[in-house]
């Protein structure tokens, strides 16, 4: 494996330690984060009925009719937008003049502030100049279909995160931007293009799937402010959009228990596992609802459970290293990289702390070696930045 130009690895006397801080995602939170955390499923002691989950009966004595829902111009653009896109390099072809709208945003033709529990949609995002990830990406896409331009949703699967003052919390992100595909490759259209990291896993979604998970966060974020008849209706829509999703399911079993609904709660949480068996944030709600209700068996086996899937994650694994690293515990540090390693060997953030582990350990020739591929895969400019900054703080404190 070859060092990579300009890292400084060849300039350095392995001599000093160079301490690494994790760094995040700057992401958009398409889950709640929801109390606490929690290899067979438990036999479920409720029966499951969807249609009267989705009736919203109880909680407000009467079926929700399907006419009630809200319908959302997701993707309209008022005139005054059209009016502005016109003007975007009219004589060039669509993907030149998509070019131009991002050089636009960049120069802050128009602007958006980011705010995190702001869902909002194209027109919304560009008039009131704020929003998450998934208003921008709303945005964008239908811009960029105003002027032509091939565009679509691309969700990126954003490792989840466990924070050290709660180790046994599970946080689930789903980021979203946008991609247009052309003969001439692939342009990504990102809120924070300079953290978006190719490293992580994406695909393609349907319009449908990108609506449903519009719907979804209107939803929490009604909770939030505490309306919730608009909370249940949006989060009832995002459920007609994509009803096989564990991911909504659970979104509405947090719903009901913060309505202080156990029944439907439970319904839900089983609902979302049955549709996905390791749904962590079903499985740690499920579980901290069984405990609360004393059904300590059940709460046990769904922790069990909690603990099994996080044991075989190369992101629990990773934090887990990153513990123990800071501890000085390098050997434990460098097993669990190495576990980490075995389930995912492309992240560059894996290789780079098993480069420090294993110098840590006099180990310089495997240090050398990840260090390498740290580079190697870390294909955004920003962190082979931030990598080559820390290996000259290295280079300087043995000097």
């Amino acid at each position: 494996m070859k060092t990579p130009e300009n890292s400084g690895l060849k300039r350095l006397r392995w001599s000093q330690v160079l301490f690494v801080r994790a760094t995040r995602f700057g992401a958009c939170l398409l889950l709640m984060l929801l109390w606490g955390c929690s290899s067979t499923l438990p036999t479920p002691e409720a029966a499951i009925d969807p249609n009267w989950l989705l009736s919203g009966e109880v909680l407000f004595a009467e079926p929700v009719a399907p006419e009630m829902l809200p319908d959302d111009d997701i993707l309209g653009l008022e005139p005054e937008i059209r009016r502005y896109l016109a003007q975007i390099a009219p004589d060039e072809s669509p993907q030149q003049r998509l070019v131009a709208l991002v050089h636009a945003f960049e120069n802050r033709d128009f602007t958006v502030q980011y705010q995190a529990d702001r869902t909002l949609t194209a027109s919304e995002t560009y008039t009131r100049q704020q929003g998450n990830c998934m208003a921008f990406t709303v945005m964008m896409v239908a811009m960029a279909r105003e002027l032509g331009a091939e565009a679509h949703f691309n969700q990126v699967e954003v490792p989840p995160v466990w924070g050290h003052e709660e180790a046994q919390t599970f946080v689930v992100y789903r980021h979203i931007n946008m991609v247009s595909e052309t003969s001439r490759g692939r342009r990504v259209v990102d809120f924070n293009l300079a953290a978006y990291d190719p490293v992580y896993d994406q695909q393609k979604i349907s319009d449908a799937e990108a609506f449903g998970q519009y719907y979804s966060n209107r939803g929490i974020e009604w909770m939030q402010q505490g309306d919730m008849r608009q909370a249940f209706l949006y989060l009832r829509k995002a459920l007609a959009l994509r009803p096989e999703s564990a991911d909504l399911w659970a979104n509405l079993g947090a719903f009901y228990s913060r309505n202080q609904q156990p029944e439907a709660a439970e319904q839900s949480y089983l609902q979302a596992l049955q549709l996905q068996e390791d749904h962590n944030i079903a499985i740690s709600n499920i579980e901290r609802l069984y405990r609360k209700q004393q059904r300590f068996a059940l709460a046990d086996q769904y922790a069990e459970k909690a603990r099994f899937h996080r044991q075989r994650n190369p992101y629990y694994l990773y934090y887990q290293a990153r513990n123990a690293y800071e501890h000085g515990d390098y050997k434990n540090a460098k097993r669990q990289l190495k576990r980490a390693l075995w389930r995912h060997e492309n992240d560059h953030r894996f290789h780079f702390l098993l480069g420090l582990t294993n110098f840590k350990l006099g180990e310089i020739e495997d240090s050398l070696e990840h260090f390498s591929a740290a580079f190697s895969l870390a294909n955004n400019p920003g962190t082979q930045q931030a990598y080559n900054r820390k290996l000259e703080y290295l280079r300087n404190q043995q000097q």
